[in-house]
């Protein structure tokens, strides 16, 4: 069957109408009890069955029930069963390979080597599994049905569909393609490699597949992001089995339901998984806990928690990250505090939640303490938790202890280095992050990604780098990173504040789609270099276009009115962001306002705006109107604006010096030395620049 055809049969009706009409016929009344499994046919009359079970299945006593018919030991294989235990006992060493072990063998039949590839390949040895098989068909031995499944699972831990293909020419060759349990195995590589199209017409040539095999189908498609489909193929299940089905089909239900976005989908999902009695099992309450969170409310996501009756620390760790997602790391502590109280004992990953609550907040001392809870439990050693307290550390100025963590790390991840790199950016360090970075480049030890990248080009835009931000743009073709669109975003950032604006507008129109972040950054690229006019036009297509605009897209249009003296415009844009958008403005909203009245002279107006702010909304907009009455030699405005500042707790020794050279421009110059002596003691001193040269 043609792969367009057998997409067509799926999609026979709205996806809606066919799921909720088969749910609600498969579902047994309540007093009913669901039909029981068909007997499931007689093993073939071996004198010894060689049992085993897939890997891709959470159902394992299913899965060793159905293989109990792959393979026959008979008497004559006494030596080779001695070889199967013999690699059995010796393979847990690591010091011995697996191409030692095969070569090491007292005997090398079918049956050694299926299990050696079994095992190399269950436990995430694919490159040795493969290479165990290929040894075998070199040494031709014939393999057996087993062999393919084992193999199979190795090319679908690789992703290699080349292999897959390989295997599936050698299952027809040797007449196995037949096998329900190798076409399951083949068309659940398939499906991990990315060929879904190859796996549905393995799956629509097999003519009463089992569960296992539904369950391989529906969780390919998902796996594929082809949620609409996955569903399909559930509701198909549905017809064949009647309301029969396993832990692993609704967790793959669940995803799928979760990819297609439909809170109504997903409540019926939900229903069915309570009907047929498995929102009992704690990985099934995961997966639907996991679906509501990742598209619903927040507050959905919290209800549903309280409500699954059964949780373990996977329920409690995945609303920590939810709720770290959404910045609500007090919340994180709280869930925390909460999940020790119910006796669940935290894991890597709660651990991991917590730092980064702790990162958010910029709580350095309950940092230290989760730190030590890390030692204590034996994380310290796990990379995760580590990037994470470097990160944390980071963030909370504490650069020396990130520091540390970094130097104290012996198989660093590129995370790692990215962290750090980041860390120096955040805290001034830009050049000493650049310097990092040329030392894991010159150390060849990765392949830098789209974080990494936008971390250097960061650097690159505190220090005005454009050589280096030249450079990475290069890269970023060369690798294909331009497809990211933060990189493309933060790229025009570096070359506005460059100077180059023209370059950040070649970026901006190359880019294949653009969000707010593109547009905001391009409007902030044309303010700073002075050129309001092309900054407002870019605004108004922004609103002809489907963008929305938020908050800081006018006030990066109300900056470049401020700097070009577009005072008229930027007052039309702020009532227009007031009055049609129902933006609140903000304490740089008014600040901006403020300086782009003073700028312009209109100081009486400026000081007006100024005066209807109060202490809450900050000291923006007082000290723009300083800045302005500094400008056009006001003495009077300088000074009603300082005495506000200058009792704020956010003043500087700046705004002091400030007010100090408006009083010697006008040759007062013992007002000048006493505003310096009065406020000197008060603030810290200007740090004082150095030059480099």
């Amino acid at each position: 069957m043609a792969p367009p055809a057998l997409l067509s049969r799926l999609r026979l009706a709205p996806l809606h109408h066919h799921l909720r009409r088969s749910i609600s016929a498969a579902t047994p009344p309540p007093d009913e009890s669901p039909p029981s499994h068909p007997p499931s046919p007689a093993p073939p009359s071996n004198p010894k069955l060689f049992v085993a079970g897939l890997s891709w299945s959470a159902d394992e006593r299913s899965l060793m029930d159905a293989f109990s018919s792959f393979g026959t030991v008979t008497e004559d294989d006494a030596h080779a069963r001695c070889s199967t235990k013999w690699l059995r006992g010796h393979g847990r060493s690591h010091s011995i390979q697996p191409h030692e072990l095969f070569e090491r063998m007292p005997v090398r039949d079918v049956v050694a080597c299926s299990s050696a590839i079994y095992r190399n390949a269950r436990s995430g040895s694919f490159d040795e599994a493969v290479g165990l098989f290929v040894g075998m068909m070199r040494a031709r031995v014939c393999p057996n049905s087993f062999t393919l499944v084992g193999a199979s699972l190795a090319a679908a831990g690789l992703g290699d569909s080349v292999l897959t293909e390989c295997i599936h020419g050698w299952a027809v060759k040797s007449r196995l393609d037949s096998n329900p349990f190798v076409r399951t195995a083949l068309l659940d590589s398939y499906a991990k490699c990315g060929c879904p199209i190859k796996a549905l017409a393995l799956f629509s040539e097999m003519r009463d597949p089992g569960i296992v095999t539904w369950n391989s189908m529906i969780s390919g498609l998902v796996h594929n992001g082809l949620f609409e489909e996955a569903l399909l193929v559930f509701k198909r299940s549905l017809r064949s089995f009647g309301p029969i089905h396993n832990v692993v089909t609704m967790i793959s239900t669940a995803q799928a339901c979760a990819g297609c976005g439909d809170v109504g989908l997903c409540g019926t999902a939900h229903a069915y998984t309570v009907k047929i009695g498995l929102d009992l099992d704690v990985s099934v309450t995961n997966s639907i806990l996991g679906m509501y969170l990742s598209f619903a409310s927040l507050e959905t996501g919290k209800v549903i928690f309280r409500k699954i009756p059964v949780s373990n620390v996977v329920s409690w760790t995945m609303m920590m990250g939810s709720l770290l997602e959404k910045g609500h790391a007090g919340e994180v502590i709280h869930m925390f505090v909460k999940m020790r109280l119910n006796g669940i004992v935290p894991d890597r990953v709660a651990m991991v939640c917590l730092v980064q609550a702790c990162a958010l907040m910029g709580d350095k001392r309950r940092g230290k303490l989760v730190h030590n809870q890390i030692v204590i439990r034996g994380f310290s050693r796990e990379l995760p938790a580590v990037n994470s307290l470097i990160t944390m550390y980071s963030k909370c100025e504490d650069l020396s202890s990130a520091r540390k963590l970094f130097v104290g790390t012996r198989d660093k991840s590129l995370v790692s280095w990215t962290a750090m790199v980041a860390g120096c950016v955040e805290n001034g360090n830009a050049l000493e992050g650049l310097h990092l970075f040329a030392k894991m480049r010159h150390e060849g030890l990765f392949v830098i990604d789209s974080v990494t990248l936008v971390t250097l080009l960061l650097a690159c835009y505190v220090i005005a780098k454009f050589d280096l931000s030249v450079q990475l743009h290069g890269y970023s073709y060369k690798s294909g990173l331009y497809l990211h669109r933060p990189v493309l975003n933060t790229l025009m950032a570096v070359y506005g504040k460059c100077g180059y604006v023209a370059l950040a507008q070649k970026v901006f129109d190359e880019m294949i789609s653009r969000d707010t972040v593109s547009w905001n950054t391009m409007i902030l690229s044309y303010g700073i270099n002075g050129q309001g006019e092309e900054a407002i036009t870019l605004f108004s297509e922004m609103e002809k276009s489907s963008e929305d605009q938020d908050s800081v897209t006018y006030l990066n249009t109300l900056l470049a009115c401020s700097h070009s003296g577009l005072v008229d415009d930027g007052l039309v844009i702020f009532r227009r962001m007031i009055n049609e958008k129902g933006i609140n403005p903000h304490q740089e909203h008014i600040g901006c306002i403020v300086d782009m009245l003073a700028r312009a002279g209109r100081l009486d107006e400026a000081a007006g705006v100024a005066s209807l702010t109060d202490n809450k909304l900050g000291p923006n907009a007082w000290k723009a109107l300083m800045g302005g009455g500094h400008l056009h030699n006001d003495i009077k405005f300088t000074k009603i604006a300082a005495q506000k500042v200058l009792t704020m707790e956010s003043f500087d020794y700046g705004h002091v010096v400030l007010l100090s050279n408006s009083y010697a421009s006008l040759g007062k110059y013992s007002a000048a030395e006493s505003v310096r002596s009065c406020h000197t003691k008060q603030v810290a001193k200007k740090t004082l620049g150095l030059s480099s040269i």
